[in-house]
């Protein structure tokens, strides 16, 4: 459940998820996949992997796994976004 936008002085207040302040479809599933590519990433970058070795791991070519990092979700499931985590690692969030 998203909150009401609030005015101050400085501007507006968003809701906390930017995808239902700009009126997109699916906001929620937008924003949660969102918060797990930056998961992916943020592991990627602590195991020191290139976008080769981490697409290796998660089963993608560099290039997809460089698309994802650039938050190109289209293509995938939350499920999917799950399933990468868990072959880097990740059984926890």
């Amino acid at each position: 459940m998203t909150q009401k936008h609030r005015r101050t002085a400085l501007g507006t207040i968003g809701s906390g998820n930017v995808f239902a302040d700009l009126g997109l479809p699916d906001d929620e599933t937008r924003l949660l996949k969102a918060k797990l590519v930056s998961k992916v990433d943020d592991v990627i970058v602590e195991r020191g992997l290139s976008d080769g070795a981490a697409g290796a791991i998660m089963g993608l070519s560099r290039q997809k796994v460089s698309e994802l990092r650039n938050g190109r979700t289209d293509d995938y499931s939350v499920e999917r976004l799950y399933e990468f985590l868990n072959s880097l690692g990740v059984t926890r969030l």
